[in-house]
């Protein structure tokens, strides 16, 4: 078994570089292969985290050629003892990139360690040289002297490292520790702080009863940077990073957010690091490993972070319900869901989800959107078929007890099976139509048995008719950010890109469309003026309806007791609107 260590060095933290020295002793032989991963598990893209890397060499007598665009044969000379010195350049502040700078280092050992080649189970240590007054947060074990142990390299990308000043809050969940650790340190408010800490503990206490009532790590840390360039989550065995908005804890909206996005990534530590998939068994990280699965790996997960929420009583069944209909606004405005099927969504996720571009809403749709869907609907129609006898909770805590406990990988051909054998109903019919097919999902018949009606609608600020567009602002133009297939523009010719100078002869500003729009109708005919490659052009075009981009779920007040009883088993209570006890107030 070869020996891997790794010095991490932060001497100027402001030039955004990471130093490392990364020694490797053993029976190397004449030569040996080390590689940096194209990418991080639970983030489906080759991210070429290589390109960052400047300055490698190895110590004579070995000397370093590289190979490929990740990986570089090392010529040892027969010797037992390979060092190697690099820098990375590290100034992209995401969940799966490393950011550096004068206030925090946030490290991603697959986008700064280096593996070495057919030797990915052997263990590794890792001595960190931070500036003075900084600590280190990670779920990675600290030996006596200090250095950071991870007992193979998929143990050791699973574990980011977080150093600063931030802050740091310790608190237990079912007899085990965790611990926040918040950069920038002064965002958060002591109250606030302590409000986090007491709905984590349950949130997390809450999805431990879908499991069986315990947690499957000793020790859990949550890494949150408060950012506003951007919002996500990556998930780890013992561990998550987080980035959320500096303002979360401003609106109640904001909070329930944060809350959810915690939620998500806890949940994981369940479904899909443990609870996991064949495709992604073992981890290949020089190359995509596939999985038509991501729809119940994501998409149940984002079905049960808002579920838990009302579950632990952290948001009201309004609240959820909300919620939940602006998911179904959203697909309602994808067309690409009549010609992408769910699971093609979550193979395709290497080329589709992670490279959006302006026709991505025209040929896919959201494995974690629409999956969420499907979900509660399949927990629904689980719950309706079975009389109450079973629902998609079963199903959870199935796959947990047949393969996440016993570290078997759920097979990509088994799902259906695993539904039918835990719910004790048949469901194939709906994996043909919602999981394996691309088509309308119409949810109003299945939410109808929990007592809901679906109710859409235009907004009522907006304007009267459309044109298909969305729409950007640069430099106080109008440009055509994505147009939606089959709409008005569309059938027009109009692209994105266009910048948009006037509709019907009334100038557009910024981004304002519906200004331009008022006093229209359906049907109407207009001149729109644009510029396309520096030359003006005008497009005759008819107007469509406006979009029906508002849903509501309310109760239906003729719901029928089975229904309303329906409800109140899944959401944990009886819709408000019934009364405390499901009866009409």
């Amino acid at each position: 078994m070869l020996s891997v260590v790794h010095r991490v060095s932060l001497p100027a933290p402001h030039t955004h570089l990471v130093h490392v020295e990364t020694t490797v002793e053993g029976a190397l032989g004449a030569d040996l292969v080390l590689f940096l991963p194209v990418w991080t598990p639970g983030s489906y893209l080759v991210r070429e985290y290589a390109r960052h890397i400047e300055g490698l060499v190895a110590e004579a007598p070995a000397r370093a050629e590289k190979i490929r665009k990740n990986a570089w044969r090392m010529t040892t000379g027969g010797e037992g003892r390979l060092v190697v010195r690099y820098r990375v350049y590290a100034n992209e502040l995401t969940v799966r990139t490393s950011h550096v700078d004068d206030s925090h280092a946030f490290l991603v050992a697959a986008a700064l360690l280096l593996a070495v080649e057919g030797h990915e189970d052997a263990g590794a240590r890792v001595h960190i040289e931070a500036p003075r007054g900084w600590r280190v947060a990670t779920s990675l074990k600290a030996a006596p002297d200090g250095a950071l142990e991870a007992s193979d390299y998929d143990a050791l990308v699973d574990a980011p490292i977080e150093l600063g000043t931030h802050r740091e809050e310790r608190f237990d969940v079912l007899g085990k520790p965790h611990r926040y650790s918040i950069w920038p340190a002064a965002v958060a408010g002591d109250a606030d702080v302590r409000r986090l800490v007491d709905d984590t503990r349950v949130i997390l206490a809450e999805e431990a009863k879908l499991f069986g009532g315990s947690l499957p790590y000793d020790a859990y840390e949550i890494l949150l940077h408060f950012s506003p360039r951007g919002r996500g989550g990556l998930e780890h065995a013992s561990s998550a990073a987080l980035i959320a908005s500096p303002g979360a804890f401003a609106t109640r909206e904001g909070y329930l957010d944060l809350l959810s996005l915690v939620a998500h990534e806890a949940f994981h530590a369940w479904n899909v690091k443990r609870i996991r998939p064949a495709g992604l068994t073992p981890y290949r990280y020089q190359e995509e490993c596939y999985t038509r699965l991501l729809w119940w790996f994501e998409g149940a997960t984002s079905y049960y972070d808002w579920r838990v929420l009302r579950l632990a009583r952290l948001c009201t069944i309004e609240e959820y319900l909300d919620h939940l209909a602006a998911e179904i606004a959203y697909l309602d405005q994808t067309p690409g869901r009549l010609v992408h099927a769910l699971e093609e969504a979550s193979f395709d996720a290497w080329i589709k989800l992670y490279r959006p571009d302006e026709n991505s809403a025209n040929s896919t749709v959201s494995y974690y959107r629409k999956g969420e869907i499907v979900c509660a609907l399949l927990d629904l129609e689980i719950r309706a078929r079975s009389r109450g006898a079973a629902s998609l909770d079963r199903v959870l805590a199935s796959l947990w007890d047949e393969y996440g406990a016993r570290r078997r990988a759920v097979p990509e051909d088994g799902m259906q099976a695993i539904f039918e054998r835990a719910a004790g109903v048949p469901v194939g019919d709906l994996f043909d139509a919602w999981i394996r097919a691309p088509g309308e999902l119409d949810p109003g018949p299945t939410l109808a048995r929990a007592g809901l009606r679906l109710e859409r609608a235009a907004r009522l600020e907006g304007a009267p008719c459309a044109l298909g567009t969305r729409m950007r602002a640069e430099g106080g133009r109008a440009v055509i950010a994505a147009v939606t297939r089959d709409s008005a523009a569309f059938r027009a010719g109009l692209d994105s890109g266009d910048e948009l100078v006037a509709v019907a002869g009334v100038r557009v500003e910024g981004a304002n469309l519906d200004a331009a729009l008022r006093g229209r109708a359906p049907g109407d005919v207009v001149d729109v003026v644009l510029a396309r490659d520096g030359r003006l052009q005008t497009r005759r075009v008819t107007l469509d309806p406006p979009r029906h981009d508002r849903v509501k779920l309310v109760a239906d007040r003729d719901a029928p007791p089975a229904a309303r009883d329906a409800l109140t088993a899944w959401l944990g209570e009886p819709h408000p609107a019934w009364g405390a006890r499901g009866e009409s107030p």
